[in-house]
């Protein structure tokens, strides 16, 4: 098990931070997006969709330490190459929306995708799957959540795609 990387948006409610979850959940992935780059597919989906938010009790950690979240959502995103090329997937932004605040995104960069993925390249006709964990308040206390994503793939021919999705959280 990796140690978890914790990062805060600054300013905000909301923190994410990447850690281990189960990648054999019997959840069905839900698709979220194709993104094309000259022949080359790359599906992306999280499991399970939509998240359901956990009630810390006690409140969960953030970057710090501190016990300052009310909720805790785990989500991994399986990013596939559809196609015979392979790729690297260089980030991961997510930016969460509560009851109309959109909240700073949040970047995953590739050294932090490699820390728990083990890597960040994909073969051809593969899949990786970067587990994350959020922890977040929303200012009513609702634990429900819009996260959007959007990933910086390169292909092994050096073609920049960037895949994007939505999922929520109840």
């Amino acid at each position: 098990m990796t140690k978890p990387l914790r990062a805060a948006l600054a300013g905000v409610f909301l923190a994410m931070s990447v850690a281990c979850a189960d990648n054999n959940s019997a959840t069905a992935p839900s698709g979220l997006t194709s993104a094309s780059s000259n022949g080359t597919t790359f599906n992306v989906s999280v499991r399970p969709s939509p998240i359901t938010a956990t009630r810390c009790n006690p409140q969960c950690a953030g970057e710090s330490g501190s016990g300052s979240f009310a909720f805790s959502a785990t989500m991994t995103i399986a990013v596939e190459d559809a196609g015979a090329v392979g790729a690297t997937v260089n980030s991961v932004t997510l930016t969460a929306t509560a009851e109309g605040v959109t909240f700073a995104p949040l970047t995953f960069s590739s050294d932090d995708i490699r820390g728990q993925a083990g890597t960040t390249h994909i073969d051809g006709h593969a899949t990786l799957s970067i587990p994350l964990t959020i922890v977040y308040n929303t200012p009513s206390g609702n634990p429900n959540l819009g996260v959007s994503l959007s990933l910086q793939i390169t292909d092994d021919r050096t073609n920049q795609v960037t895949a994007t999705g939505q999922v929520n959280v109840i």
